[in-house]
């Protein structure tokens, strides 16, 4: 009987508690992250579990939700004991870029070359990254970064038929460790990006997808040394750099015993003043102004006279419509000429507009010249003189990370840069080998590039 009855005892305390447990449901295991970030401003926040003893939390405190959160704020809360994934500060992309093209500079099908390489006219005229005729691959490869509270550290791949055009250290098109001491503050070190220009190697963030010749011309690609930048306001920020070679990096000069100095300002009245990166999409906001200057010697004169460089680029970006223009300037203070007093001066100017004309459809529109003053045109430049192009391109994206280009393009320039069909050939008398003459100041090209990229 006594059992019976301490049975009973048990059984009666037992079934309300399982139906307080049916009725507030088990308390929720502790969410990661990653969790947190993704349902921000969507989810509701579950109430701790109540202490052995203290009464169940009342149904309004049980629906507070929590303040924002930002990313630095996860990695500065970031608890060891609980190991929060080392993937949370990761950031990558994977690519691959391929082409079709089709124009008169041919020669047995396939010929490879630099872009109106103005130092040896024997080698073939192509364009930037595009530079075969037929079926190319113009770059795959991969980034990734990894962004501490207080450090980063980055890592750019590419290879391809552009590789050796983009970098001198091919595959690799970037590689910095970078200090954070402040959250307004980066200090980089190692081999980076340009600051410089409106067009990006990635070509899905240009209005084209082939680049312009003032992208590969007049502009440099990247430098080897420290980087500073900072943000000096709301609507200011400004970058700062030394680097070896001069003012269009990548190479040495008189095994850099001189540096180069650079630096830029950026204005974003909108309140983006991120000067370091450049893509008409990627770096610039509504309105943006960015303007810089890299100066080094150019080896002449026991590293005594001096290049320089100046780069200015305004972004205007709206929902529909963007516009940027570039400009780029080169003061060589040495006279190459010893009866010409005067500097050589070589500028160019670009105009890129991009329409979006549907959810999926986009129109791209560039036009360039580049030239400069007599002294300029009567030395290396006499290759070229003044070159002009304009590019459309129609863009079409059938899902989020596929884009298909197709691109017309035309040259014009003052010298015959360009090879046809018919250019005949001479002797080189160093190599005694055939090489192809240039014999048109003018060429035309068909592109169909196709995209792929993806990353978080």
């Amino acid at each position: 009987m006594t059992k019976f009855l301490s049975l009973a005892v048990m059984c009666s305390l037992a079934i309300p508690a399982m139906a307080f447990a049916q009725e507030t449901g088990a308390p929720e295991a502790p969410k990661q992250a990653a969790d947190d970030l993704d349902k921000e401003y969507e989810g509701e926040t579950p109430a701790e579990p109540a202490e052995p003893g203290e009464p169940p939390p009342k149904e309004a405190e049980m629906k507070m939700p929590e303040p924002p959160k930002m990313a630095a704020d996860d990695i500065a809360a970031e608890e060891p004991a609980e190991g929060r994934p080392f993937l949370d500060g990761l950031s990558w992309q994977l690519l691959a870029s391929a082409f079709y093209r089709i124009s008169g500079y041919t020669n047995d099908g396939v010929r490879a070359g630099t872009y109106n390489n103005l130092l040896d006219p024997s080698v073939p005229a192509g364009y930037p990254y595009v530079n075969y005729h037929g079926f190319g691959l113009a770059f795959a490869g991969g980034d990734v970064m990894y962004t501490g509270e207080k450090f980063a550290v980055r890592l750019d791949l590419r290879w391809g038929t552009g590789a050796p055009l983009l970098t001198p250290i091919a595959p690799v098109k970037q590689a910095y460790a970078a200090w954070l001491p402040h959250e307004k503050i980066s200090i980089d070190v190692g081999f980076f990006d340009t600051i410089y220009g409106a067009e990006v190697v990635d070509e899905w963030n240009n209005a084209n997808y082939s680049r312009g010749a003032l992208y590969f011309l007049r502009q440099p690609f990247n430098h080897a040394g420290l980087r500073f930048g900072a943000e000096l306001g709301q609507i200011v920020g400004m970058t700062f750099m030394v680097t070896n070679g001069g003012v269009y990096g990548g190479t040495a000069i008189d095994d850099n015993e001189v540096p180069a100095l650079g630096w830029q300002f950026g204005l974003s009245p909108d309140g983006h003043n991120s000067v370091r990166r450049r893509g008409l999409r990627e770096g610039y906001r509504e309105v943006g102004l960015f303007f810089g200057g890299n100066h080094a010697p150019n080896g002449a004169n026991g590293n005594k006279d001096y290049d320089h460089f100046f780069d200015v680029v305004l972004s205007l970006n709206f929902d529909w419509f963007t516009l940027l223009f570039n400009g780029d300037y080169h003061i060589d203070g040495h006279s190459t000429d010893p009866a010409n007093n005067s500097n050589e001066f070589d500028y160019g100017h670009s105009l890129a507009l991009i329409f979006d004309v549907a959810d999926q459809w986009s129109i791209g529109v560039r036009g360039e010249h580049l030239s400069g003053n007599t002294n300029y045109r009567n030395t290396i430049g006499s290759d070229i003189g003044g070159l002009g192009t304009a590019t459309l391109t129609i863009r079409y994206k059938p899902v989020e990370y596929l884009v298909i280009s197709l691109e017309g393009r035309g040259e014009w320039a003052q010298r015959e840069v360009y090879f046809s069909r018919s250019a005949t050939t001479v002797i080189d008398p160093v190599t005694m080998e055939e090489v192809l003459v240039p014999n048109k100041g003018h060429n035309y090209a068909a592109i169909l590039g196709v995209t792929a990229h993806i990353g978080n």
